[in-house]
């Protein structure tokens, strides 16, 4: 299957490579994370963001077994694109998708990918995850809050753990990565918060 879809994808029409990229997002092995780093480079942008779509799609496929050597294997890849033809569609797809594997594979993989702390909308994108997604998806996306930090992921965090209309899993999460990335001052607002409130999972973090 993967050689006739790999005959496909030298097509010269793009929709003929963008029915083969979106369907090496159905395998459940690594075989076809080659070809989907490869097509990364194509001429096409609509080419491009379907195998972004696709390599999320494979690692939530995968046999849990296998997932982390494949996730180790794509970031390897993926860190000699270009950021943008990466970290966009992965925005939208952590933004827009409703299937929780798609949610938490985005939200690690955009911390080991990301090299700009001034990407807004991407760390708006995780710390909405952090304080809204479920379980799995709020620890990766704090994790990859860590791997990014800098003053715009310090202020979002702060904001979550401040903020006490915010459940206790999202404020402990965004507590637990403000330990990782604040600055003193960030450290005298916990002291503060630890003096305040009365989450106990909040005072435990």
């Amino acid at each position: 299957a993967l050689q006739s879809l790999l005959v496909l994808y030298d097509d010269n029409d793009e929709r003929v490579r963008r029915i083969a990229v979106s369907a090496f997002g159905n395998f459940d092995n690594d075989r076809p994370v080659d070809p989907l780093i490869n097509a990364l480079g194509d001429d096409a942008s609509t080419v491009r963001r379907t195998a972004v779509f696709s390599l999320i799609e494979l690692l939530s496929n995968v046999p849990t077994e296998k997932s982390h050597d494949i996730r180790e294997t794509v970031v390897e890849q993926l860190s000699e694109t270009d950021d943008a033809t990466v970290v966009e569609p992965l925005v939208e797809i952590l933004r827009e998708s409703t299937q929780a594997a798609q949610q938490r594979n985005t939200a690690w993989l955009l911390g080991r990918v990301m090299d700009d702390q001034e990407n807004h909308d991407a760390i708006e994108a995780l710390v909405d995850a952090l304080a809204e997604g479920g379980q799995m998806t709020q620890q990766f996306a704090a994790t990859s809050l860590a791997e990014i930090g800098g003053n715009h992921v310090e202020r979002n965090l702060l904001e979550i753990a401040e903020d006490p209309g915010a459940g206790s899993n999202a404020r402990g999460h965004a507590v637990f990565t403000l330990g990782k990335v604040g600055d003193e001052q960030t450290g005298q607002r916990l002291e503060k918060l630890l003096d305040d409130t009365e989450d106990e999972q909040v005072r435990k973090k």
